[in-house]
């Protein structure tokens, strides 16, 4: 089967077909995975405190203002 389009050209390809048994059977051992270090994904907490304080500051703030009106 042929696709024309005005800009592109589908050639046809021979397929082969599978072999289940080339595909379930490993000629070698799988490399070992690469395990990322554990110390990457540690997160520096100490640069959210003044976001946080600022956001708990606003909502006191409008806590007490809700109060009071």
């Amino acid at each position: 089967m042929k696709a024309k389009l005005a800009l592109y050209n589908e050639v046809e390809q021979p397929v082969e077909p599978i072999d289940e048994h080339k595909l379930a059977v490993a000629s070698e051992r799988p490399e070992p995975v690469d395990v990322p270090k554990q110390g990457l994904y540690i997160v520096d907490y100490k640069t959210l405190v003044k976001p946080t304080l600022i956001a708990l500051t606003i909502f006191v703030v409008w806590a007490v203002a809700t109060w009071l009106l």
